[in-house]
Parts: C-alpha cells; sequence; structure tokens
C-alpha cells in the first residue's frame, strides 16, 4: 500500500500533539512548583487543547478509509473529523460534573474549542496536496 505525504502529515501531527500531551500531563505539570499563575493557567489548560487538534488530525486519516463512498463526508472531512473530536471532549469534560474525582472547568471547554479552531486553521492554510484525499 502506498501512503501519501498527506497522511503523514496528518498522523505527523497527531503524533506531536499526542507527546505534547502526555509529556505536560504526565511530567511538566505534576512537577512545577512554580508560583506564576500564567503558566499554572496554561498547563491546566494544554491538556485540552493538544487533543482538540491531534485527535481530528487523527480522524483524517481514519474517515476516508472507513466511508469512501460518501461524498459529502469526504469532501467535508476535517468538518467531519472536527465535530467527532469536539463532541467527544466535551462530552468528557461534562461528565465530569457529576464526578468526585475529576474536575470540571469552563476553561477546558473553551481552550478545547480554541485548539478545534486552531485544526481548521491549519486544514485552511496547509498546501492543497495535503487536504488531497485521492492518494
Amino acid at each position: 500500500m502506498k501512503y501519501s505525504k498527506r497522511i503523514y502529515f496528518w498522523f505527523a501531527l497527531f503524533a506531536v500533539c499526542f507527546i505534547s500531551y502526555q509529556l505536560i500531563s504526565e511530567n511538566i505539570r505534576p512537577n512545577y512548583n512554580g508560583d506564576n499563575l500564567i503558566i499554572n493557567y496554561f498547563l491546566g489548560v494544554a491538556p485540552n487543547f493538544f487533543p482538540a487538534i491531534g485527535i481530528p488530525a487523527l480522524f483524517l486519516i481514519l474517515i476516508p478509509q472507513l466511508r469512501q463512498t460518501n461524498k459529502w463526508l469526504n469532501k467535508k472531512v476535517h468538518l467531519t473529523a472536527n465535530i467527532i473530536s469536539l463532541t467527544g471532549l466535551i462530552s468528557w469534560e461534562l461528565i465530569q460534573l457529576n464526578s468526585t474525582k475529576l474536575n470540571f472547568d469552563w476553561n477546558d471547554i473553551v481552550w478545547t474549542l480554541i485548539g478545534a479552531f486552531v485544526f481548521h486553521l491549519i486544514f485552511i492554510f496547509i498546501p492543497k496536496s495535503f487536504k488531497e484525499l485521492n492518494d
């Protein structure tokens, strides 16, 4: 099977976001002892921001493989991927409202939406060859 540069680009974006999420969640946040409120804020919302960019990138690879016959789905795959990702990420945040172990925060939802917007901007401004579904 021949893989196109489109698949490598989107998978690399997913990988960078996943690594950033893991690094911040498991290494930087627990070990940061500083009092800087801005850094504390960004370390708090980063685990929502990076998945909102990376998860749709993964769906951009998977959706065309699953439904090759649906023209609208494949023409608007970036919107479909973003909607699926946002639905899951915001639902997860809303589930935390009823949890005693997890913390709900409106800032997390805002930064999830900002991450989805950044993903959409990336899709708009990348070269056309990274958007083509015909490999």
